[in-house]
Parts: C-alpha cells; sequence; structure tokens
C-alpha cells in the first residue's frame, strides 16, 4: 500500500493506494499532522511520498515508517516521468512536480497546461515528448483579497464571492468584480499566449479555488481534487523496482 501526503498552505491531505486505487483520503491540520499519520498500520505501508509546500517531515516520517520505501522529492536522484527542463530545479515545487507527474500519467505523450487553483496559481506546461518546460505563477485569490486591506488605508478584508455583472455597484461589488475577473483574464490570456506555440494541449484545472471558473473557461477540463495524489501516487510507481 502506498501513503501518499500532500502538505498545502492551509491543510494537510493524505491517501492511501492500493497499486492505482484510491482507498482512502483524510484531511488535517498540519499541527495535528504527525500524531494522526501515527495511527495508520505502518505494516501495511510499502511506499511512502510526501509533497511539501511548508517543511520537510522526511525525518520524522522516515522514523515512523521505519520498513517503508520514502520516495524522497527534493533527491536529485528520484526517477520523474518527465524531463525537467526548470532551469532552477531545486526551486520547482513539490506540489507543481505531482501535478506535472498527473498530466503525464493521465494524458500521456500529449502537451498539457495544468493549472492550479490554491493559495498561489500555478501554470505549469509539458509537451507531448513528456518535456516540461516551467510555467508561471501569480497569486490566488485569497492573497488578492488581503493585499486590498494590507497595501491602502481604507479598502476592506472580504471573503470570497462570486459576483456575475462587470459594473460593481459598490466598493465591495468593485472588490469582488476585479479579483475574479482579474485571475479569469489572467488565464485566459495566458492560454491565449500557449496557443501561439502549441494550438493543441489539455487545459486542465485544478485546485481548491478552481470550481469558480466553471463555464468560465472553455475547453478546461476540470480534474478531482485527488489529481495532485494520483501524480505522486505515479512516481512511487515509475521508482518501483522491478
Amino acid at each position: 500500500m502506498n501513503l501518499v501526503i500532500d502538505i498545502g498552505n492551509t491543510a494537510v491531505k493524505f491517501f492511501l493506494f492500493e497499486k492505482d486505487e484510491l482507498i482512502e483520503t483524510k484531511i488535517l491540520d498540519e499541527k495535528i499532522f504527525i500524531e494522526s499519520i501515527k495511527l495508520i498500520d505502518i505494516n501495511k505501508i510499502d511506499n511512502i511520498i510526501c509533497s511539501s509546500v511548508t517543511k520537510s517531515y522526511r525525518d520524522q516520517l522516515s522514523e515512523i515508517f521505519k520498513n517503508s520505501s520514502f520516495h524522497d522529492l527534493s533527491n536529485q536522484y528520484l526517477k520523474l516521468p518527465f524531463q525537467n527542463n526548470y532551469k532552477s530545479k531545486t526551486t520547482l515545487g513539490q506540489d507543481r512536480i505531482g501535478l506535472i507527474a498527473s498530466a503525464v500519467y493521465k494524458y500521456p505523450k500529449q502537451n498539457s497546461l495544468v493549472i492550479d487553483i490554491g493559495t498561489c496559481i500555478t501554470y505549469d506546461f509539458v509537451d507531448s515528448q513528456n518535456i516540461y518546460h516551467g510555467g508561471a505563477i501569480s497569486q490566488g485569490i485569497l492573497m488578492r483579497y488581503k493585499s486590498f486591506k494590507e497595501h491602502t488605508a481604507n479598502l476592506p478584508l472580504l471573503e470570497f464571492q462570486n459576483i456575475e455583472k462587470i459594473i460593481g455597484s459598490d466598493t465591495n461589488e468593485s472588490i469582488h468584480i476585479g479579483v475574479c475577473n482579474g485571475i479569469i483574464g489572467e488565464i485566459k490570456e495566458y492560454i491565449k499566449n500557449i496557443e501561439n506555440s502549441y494550438p493543441i494541449f489539455n487545459l486542465i484545472i485544478t485546485g481548491g479555488d478552481s470550481m469558480f471558473l466553471l463555464n468560465k473557461i472553455k475547453n478546461a477540463i476540470f480534474a478531482d481534487q485527488d489529481f495532485l495524489a494520483q501524480g505522486l501516487n505515479y512516481i512511487i510507481k515509475f521508482n518501483e523496482v522491478e
């Protein structure tokens, strides 16, 4: 059985896979993550992989699961199912590695653009030869809302609201429309620029804040919430000794 862990900025998710089949998912607070993970039957875990955007838990996990194989995403010798052409390979986020691997796994030998809408918005492009070229990073929804409060004297901190109009009749509406349409416009422009070089590609949208884009981006594939986990599990499979 494979234990796949995804540590994001807001929560920790862990997934149990029996080969390619997802059999269990849990969402935890990072503060109780290590204590909670100890409740898993360690004797059933053959492999572990952990993607973290906060800090490394390699030592703690290796100690808990002593008899399991730990697949370290920071290890330069770990085999990846794609050629990494990112210039600063050591700074490529582990979550982005998992997303790229999932695109290669689900759409082999195809051009794919993966857009992940979370704390940040990440864009990652892999071509039909499984060559990863890089992408872009911008602020996510919450970061955009927070910036109004933190960098202006009078604008409020609001919670996300999807308003189906283009002209705001008050300050709050104007902020909501600005945030939502700013993201939509950014994404559409990025897609347009990719199309100049790659006319045909899969457009995959994922992440916890992605659903507000439903019906707003043409030809998009809205991935399941385990899309990243599927990619991490595929990396385990890619590194298993035959």
